[in-house]
């Protein structure tokens, strides 16, 4: 990503690094407007109002990393958006212009047949190897159902297994049984009273 960064055009970096670091889709990119971009709650609202979002699945808040929160504030502090104003108005608008600055970053960087649709695939793969969760990655993508999400799992590293295989041992053997242990502290609280 940061050959991409180096190479894409300083005005269109931010449109493309909103979908690498939230999984937004470009057409929800399109359709922020200044009320959904809330810096100080660091989450970007996607939801209906006077758009169509692919699925009700969709509508969700997308957490904002600093990195995209510095360029946001930047951006926000420039453009001066009304809570109704489009964030990324103008040629940010047009498919062709957005594909046409897409493919001039790519070829720049040495990046072939990568699409605009694949900065969201790639959130989705480093969230995969990073070990988030499934169902957290279904609702940070707006997925339906957590078998369009599972197709990202093929990236999750293998490392893992045995970490989860230690969590699955230790709870067959009873420890780490966080309903157990509460109601065995709440017991001891009723007979301390008592």
């Amino acid at each position: 990503m940061a050959t991409f960064q180096d190479t894409c055009p300083e005005e269109w970096w931010l449109f493309f690094a909103t979908p690498f670091y939230t999984g937004a889709r470009l057409g929800e990119v399109q359709g922020l407007r200044g009320a959904d971009v809330l810096l100080s709650a660091r989450r970007i609202s996607i939801h209906e109002a006077d758009r169509r979002v692919k699925t009700k699945e969709a509508v969700r808040d997308l957490p904002i990393a600093e990195p995209l929160e510095r360029a946001l504030a930047k951006h926000l502090a420039r453009i001066g958006p009304g809570p109704n104003d489009i964030v990324f108005a103008g040629n940010f608008q047009r498919y062709g212009v957005l594909r046409h600055v897409w493919n001039a970053t790519c070829t720049a960087a040495g990046i072939s047949g990568a699409r605009p649709h694949d900065a969201r695939h790639t959130f989705a793969v480093h969230a995969a190897q990073a070990g988030v969760p499934i169902v957290r990655m279904q609702k940070l993508l707006g997925h339906a159902t957590a078998t369009m999400t599972l197709g990202y799992m093929k990236h999750a590293p293998e490392a893992f297994l045995d970490e989860d295989a230690a969590t699955v041992a230790a709870q067959l053997a009873g420890a780490n049984n966080v309903e157990a242990e509460a109601r065995v502290t709440a017991a001891h609280r009723e007979r301390r009273h008592a």
